[in-house]
């Protein structure tokens, strides 16, 4: 019985000392492994000072410390508080800023406004991994910038945050919005999106608006309080004044309701009180209340009909709404229906309004009424994109692409076709996605590539709408392409991104202001798949900074494989992340320890 429990313990320790020489060669690749990605990084980011404008290197500062992040915390945020610092205003724009109190219009947007916010973005995204840092970086920025870039941050934060379904960070970053000022248009959104996912969250949301409204100080009182009365009218009838047939929001709570309705009526007496005679332009604020208010809120009835008398303009309709907002907008939509249909020639409100609802059999019939000039080709796109993007969400794929092959400008194939590919590689359906792909490529070749409807149709002067030096729609499509398709076919997708490198050699996209005119995860994508490929495409770029963000990204890829590799390990040596590995600590050499 010695004899056997001594070979059984022989074994144990021979099995043990092969697994320990294993799991140590295991680790020793690995380390270096690390050390080896990390002198790549170290040497990829000596080309940063080689590059261009303050946005190129921020950019590439975070895409390095993105492939760093679980490599070298310490210098990933380095290069991260650098790349944000690099996206501040010059010292001139800065001494030109001024101040700006709640209230204040927010200025148009130029070339270099949205180069800087895709650029905090892309930092943001990598920052917020350490929710403390990215708050540090955007504290340390606020006296750098202007109060619509400290917006646009929180904005941003917020989205990202929605996406990853980190609702407390959502709800922190709209609050800070709100605190900055309340007036501005991009928190409907914001609130409205969060409201999709927790109405509940949203709707407290709204209540801490309609106080901070009460208490606000703005510049510019009058037109403020128009735009932040607008913003909650949005926010209250989520559903009312062009809805989403895509994402219809839920209606806020009797809470809400009674706030609203408490929140108009004491606004306007105050209004008269201060301005007295001026209350008739506000009888339509007004009368948004007179419904909510006989449901949620009667006590305020006999206040309400006071100011309604006062509202009243002599020869002008005085009676009292008794259908809801959303109500009187389909009214009010079908009427101009059925006048554009009956008349000569629709106006473009029923054509675009026909087209946001869905309605694409009414909008072709009031497109066909048009003459046939340069505006009814555009809005023959713009339907079947819209159509085709429709019948893509709802899963009819052959439908889609066969509106698809109507397209004519490279801004409807890039918003219609990566996604019909990314359709059919969901499916698993290879010869669909390969056949949609070269049918793409073969509509780019001869399409127009206009940035897409004129700036006038969306009351946008030139001046400030994207230039060519920003976009490149048929690179941003070759790469949305090889992206989508990937999954499924690698080799096509090399085929497609090799015409992505020529292309992006002959762009005239100006990738000094941050833009490399492609999505900066695709290389990461591509690398997963083959990356000796992925890296010879990569050094092919004439452009530096492509050739920085692509090389990276590929790095990107090779750091989360190794961190994939070490939770692995942990979660089959059942480690915490800051116990070290202990070979003689397994089950089975203790085992062996006891015999």
């Amino acid at each position: 019985m010695k004899t056997i429990a001594l070979l059984l313990g022989l074994i144990c320790v021979s099995v043990s000392f092969v697994y320990a020489q294993k799991t140590s060669k295991s680790d020793g690749d690995e380390a270096l492994q690390r050390l080896t990605l990390i002198s790549d990084l170290k040497s990829l980011a000596l080309e940063i000072p080689k590059l261009e404008g303050p946005l190129a290197r921020a950019l590439a500062n975070a895409e390095i410390a993105d492939a760093a992040w679980t490599l070298d915390r310490s210098w990933a945020k380095i290069l991260l508080k650098e790349a944000y610092q690099l996206t501040y205003p010059s010292i001139d724009e800065q001494s030109k800023m001024g101040p700006e109190s709640p209230g204040t219009p927010p200025r148009p947007p130029t070339a270099i406004s949205r180069a800087r916010d895709e650029v905090r973005t892309r930092i943001l995204s990598v920052a917020r991994r350490d929710e403390a840092f990215a708050s540090q970086l955007m504290v340390d920025s606020s006296t750098h910038i202007t109060k619509d870039d400290r917006q646009m941050m929180f904005a941003q934060l917020t989205r990202m945050a929605l996406e990853e379904g980190d609702y407390p960070t959502a709800i922190n970053s709209i609050q800070e919005n709100m605190a900055i000022d309340p007036t501005q248009s991009m928190l409907v959104q914001l609130i409205n999106d969060l409201a999709l996912k927790d109405r509940a969250a949203a709707d407290k949301l709204i209540l801490e608006y309609i106080t901070r409204l009460s208490t606000a100080q703005l510049v510019s009182e009058r037109l403020a309080r128009v735009r932040a009365n607008t913003v909650l009218r949005f926010l209250v009838f989520p559903n009312s004044f062009f809805p989403d047939p895509n994402k219809p929001v839920a209606h806020p709570g009797p809470e809400v309701m009674r706030a609203y309705v408490r929140h108009v009526v004491e606004t306007l007496s105050a209004l008269e009180q201060r301005e007295p005679g001026s209350l008739p332009r506000e009888r339509s604020f007004l009368l948004t209340a007179w419904l909510p208010l006989n449901e949620y809120a009667p006590e305020l009835k006999e206040q309400f009909t006071q100011l309604e008398v006062l509202t009243r303009t002599p020869g002008k309709d005085a009676s009292l709404p008794t259908k809801s907002n959303e109500d009187l907008d389909q009214e009010m939509f079908s009427k101009r229906q059925n006048e554009a249909l009956n008349g000569n020639e629709p106006n473009p409100q029923s054509i675009d309004s026909t087209i946001l609802r869905e309605d694409f059999e009414t909008a072709r019939r009031l497109i066909s009424k048009l003459p046939d000039d340069e505006r009814k080709k555009q809005y023959t796109e713009k339907v079947n994109t819209k159509e085709a993007l429709s019948l893509t969400r709802k899963g009819d794929l052959l439908g889609a692409q066969n509106l698809a092959e109507r397209l004519t400008s490279v801004t409807s194939i890039l918003q219609v076709y990566p996604l019909i590919v990314q359709g059919y590689a969901g499916n698993k359906d290879q010869v669909g996605a390969s056949a949609a792909v070269h049918q793409a490529v073969r509509q780019l070749k001869s399409a127009d590539t206009k940035q897409g409807p004129s700036n006038k149709q969306f009351g946008m002067p030139s001046e400030f709408a994207p230039v060519a030096t920003e976009r490149d729609g048929t690179l941003a499509t070759l790469g949305k392409l090889a992206k989508a398709l990937l999954p499924i076919d690698t080799l096509l997708a090399a085929e497609i991104i090799d015409e992505l490198v020529v292309r992006a050699n002959a762009s005239h996209v100006d990738t000094s202001q941050g833009r490399t005119g492609l999505e900066n995860d695709l290389f990461k994508s591509f690398a997963a798949k083959d990356e000796v490929r992925a890296r010879n495409a990569a050094e092919n770029f004439k452009d530096r900074l492509r050739r920085v963000v692509a090389l990276a990204a590929i790095y990107q890829s090779k750091a989360k494989k190794l961190e994939a590799g070490t939770q692995r390990k942990a979660a089959a040596l059942k480690l915490t992340p800051d116990r070290p590995i202990d070979a003689w600590a397994s089950p089975r050499n203790k085992a062996t320890q006891q015999l």
